[in-house]
């Protein structure tokens, strides 16, 4: 079929052509008739743009990795070298020297003061260049005061140091403090000291003197046995003397003496010879002097002391026995009397 129609001539006909079709007219027949085609026009396309998107898309790829570059040369990062158990200053000086940045924190530790006991980041972790590495820093074990302790029992001392975060170290001296009384420490109580450190306590173990036993009259081997019971020696020194061979007829100190642990008692032993003679007067002579007479005339001076309340009789002696003068066997015992002075 023709696309044309024909139509009445008809100057008033609306047109009814859209915006998409053209209308195409023919001169008019001998009929007055015309044809018209209507010829449809494809439609308008709007402005292209993918190439404009995939250029501004090329330019933000190419931003994205002109930033990633820059960024790594500014953000390099390095392995953080380990500082631990350096001194501070040597530490502080390795890090800056390979470009990181230190922040110091002092607190209580058990390392020794000034070094370096904990770092963040460890040693060995990545890190930016410029970063800032924290050291915390060893001021020292924390201190409390020092009880005082001198005067308790060995086990109430140990535990008011136990409860101050102490320890105690025990050593035992001879006092005349009853045994496992402390009687000095050091620190001092209320000085300050780190806990867990050691406070010395010195307990008595009791006195370091013994009496002296009286063994005269004893055979040399008893004597011996006693004095070394009594925690002493003996000396033995053979005198002659009328008592039976082997009899102790002197001692040195006297019986009753105090005198210190391991100390020797002298003993006179007889030998079983020897003549009498006549005892030396040793009144109004100090005991020293009357003690060396006697010992010089072959006698032994066995010493006991009386209350004075004269002060010219302190350590003179006051009476002897046997008295002067009077006969005794050689290495005999002539007891004194030494006066010793009270108010």
């Amino acid at each position: 079929m023709s696309p044309f129609r024909r139509r009445r001539p008809s100057a008033d006909r609306p047109t009814d052509i859209s915006r998409d079709q053209t209308q195409v007219l023919r001169p008019r027949d001998e009929y007055g008739y015309t044809e018209e085609r209507v010829v449809e026009e494809p439609p308008r396309r709007g402005p292209v743009l993918w190439p404009y998107l995939l250029a501004l898309l090329l330019l933000v790829l190419g931003g994205l990795g002109a930033y990633f570059l820059l960024s790594q040369d500014d953000d390099e990062t390095k392995p953080v070298p380990s500082v631990v158990r350096l001194p501070v200053d040597d530490a502080v000086n390795r890090l800056t020297a390979e470009g990181f940045l230190t922040d110091v924190q002092q607190q209580a530790s058990e390392e020794p003061q000034g070094a370096v006991f904990e770092q963040s980041p460890e040693g060995g972790q990545e890190a930016d260049e410029g970063a800032t590495v924290t050291l915390l820093v060893s001021r020292g074990p924390a201190e409390t005061t020092v009880p005082n302790v001198v005067g308790l029992e060995l086990a109430a001392a140990l535990d008011k140091l136990d409860g101050a975060k102490l320890g105690a170290r025990r050593v035992e001296v001879f006092s005349d403090e009853p045994p496992g009384t402390v009687i000095a420490q050091n620190p001092a109580g209320g000085d300050m000291a780190a806990q867990n450190s050691e406070v010395r306590i010195n307990v008595s173990k009791g006195t370091n003197r013994v009496d002296v036993p009286d063994v005269v009259g004893q055979t040399a081997d008893d004597a011996g046995a006693n004095i070394r019971e009594a925690g002493l020696e003996a000396r033995v020194v053979n005198v002659p003397s009328a008592e039976p061979e082997g009899t102790v007829v002197a001692q040195n100190p006297a019986a009753g003496t105090q005198l210190e642990r391991g100390k020797f008692v002298r003993l006179n032993v007889s030998t079983g010879e020897g003549a009498g003679s006549g005892v030396p007067d040793v009144v109004s002579l100090d005991e020293e002097q009357a003690a060396a007479e006697l010992e010089g005339a072959g006698f032994t001076a066995r010493v006991v002391r009386e209350p004075t309340t004269d002060e010219t009789q302190d350590g003179i002696v006051i009476r002897q026995q046997p008295a002067a003068g009077q006969s005794a066997r050689a290495g005999a015992t002539i007891r004194i009397v030494v006066g010793q002075f009270s108010s």
